[in-house]
């Protein structure tokens, strides 16, 4: 019997477009909450014009980040607009926004404008650099955010300017801390009361999610050792080259050490005084790698997966997103669109028992407008 949804009657007032904020707010209403999206009208999101690729013109972008919402077109610069919010509000538990710091408060929709009418109301604001200070007008896209943490430099190769993650990290883990904060609010007002104002920026988010190497850097003095596609601290934990295709190779402890040298064939590296543990093969880092790529290469990948998996030597194959989509452990979800017919996601990786994900598809610019109007308004 499938149990309450964890988020059942929550609602969550979503002022949010582009990516970090849609992408918290998908994730909410997967959870069961109830999203009211709203979009300017004539554009909406701007994720809608993101493209190619289209399907019968729209956005996958857009569909990526949008499932489970209601949408709702009004201009928050008209007296109506924000009445319509102001409404939605005083009934709402989560809102969340990404404007440009300052911007909600000039539209009279801040933090302290809608919790004087529902204080139980957890306000939550997401931005590139936070709210305050002298960078917090700085546009805070995610390209930009790669950059500026630190992310491109220390991901590239020595003799790479930068290398950019292929999905948009810095907003997605926006989302995540801000969805987890936004949860945590909830579970304090269970017992306070009382909603709270959250904040998270996406530049602090990057240098969380960092730790190591920031944490590293602050204690050193030193920025990391720029080794791509290798890990810094751990040898080997890398790319290598077989034969035909690459091959990821990860050893983390003296047990593995002992096991990959037996599965590569070469039980004598086990004892060699120059790979005796993960400080000397760090020290010894090109020599080994050399050696490992030089046996490597003289077979396919797909031989060596097999010698690694059976010696549980953590391994794995580069492959293409396509590829990866069809692994036995890649969940995927399917929704019923009404104009594209049938519309697949990954599926949300958050298993709860008794519990199935909400799975509404995204919705047409302003669909729902006329009906939230005469819910929260008492017009149409």
């Amino acid at each position: 019997m499938k149990g309450v949804a964890p988020l059942e009657n929550v609602l969550v007032l979503d002022l949010t477009r582009a990516v970090a904020g849609p992408f918290c707010t998908m994730l909410l209403g997967d959870l069961g909450a109830r999203v009211i999206k709203i979009e300017e009208p004539g554009a909406g999101d701007e994720t809608r014009n993101w493209g190619p690729p289209f399907l019968d013109g729209w956005s996958t972008y857009f569909l990526s980040m949008n499932r489970n919402k209601e949408s709702v077109a009004v201009d928050l610069k008209s007296a109506e607009g924000r009445r319509l919010v102001e409404a939605i509000a005083r009934k709402a538990d989560v809102v969340i926004e990404n404007f440009k710091p300052g911007v909600a408060e000039r539209l009279g929709i801040g933090a302290e404008a809608l919790r004087v009418g529902n204080p139980r109301l957890i306000y939550a604001s997401v931005s590139g650099f936070g709210q305050t200070g002298e960078q917090a007008q700085r546009p805070g896209y995610d390209i930009i955010l790669q950059a500026v943490s630190g992310s491109m430099h220390a991901s590239a190769p020595e003799g790479v300017d930068a290398v950019k993650v292929a999905f948009p990290v810095a907003d997605i883990l926006a989302a995540l801390f801000t969805g987890q904060a936004i949860l945590a609010a909830l579970y304090a007002r269970e017992k306070s009361g009382q909603g709270r104002r959250i904040e998270v920026s996406l530049f602090q988010g990057m240098l969380c999610a960092m730790s190591n190497l920031a944490t590293a850097t602050l204690n050193t003095g030193n920025d990391p050792r720029r080794v791509g596609v290798a890990q810094p601290n751990i040898v080997p934990y890398q790319l290598f080259h077989t034969q035909d295709k690459p091959l990821i190779i990860g050893v983390t402890n003296e047990r593995l050490w002992r096991r990959f040298c037996v599965a590569l064939g070469q039980s004598d590296w086990a004892d060699d005084p120059r790979f005796a543990d993960n400080r000397l093969r760090n020290e010894n880092r090109d020599v080994l790698v050399a050696l490992i790529e030089a046996v490597l290469r003289q077979r396919p990948a797909a031989y060596w997966q097999e010698q690694f998996d059976a010696a549980e030597v953590p391994c794995g194959q580069v492959v293409p997103l396509s590829e990866a989509l069809r692994h036995p452990h890649a969940g995927v979800l399917t929704v019923n669109h009404d104009q594209l017919g049938q519309v697949s996601f990954p599926e949300n990786p958050m298993r709860l028992s008794d519990h199935e994900h909400r799975a509404s598809p995204p919705q047409p610019l302003g669909k729902d407008t006329a009906a939230v109007t005469a819910e929260f308004l008492a017009i149409m």
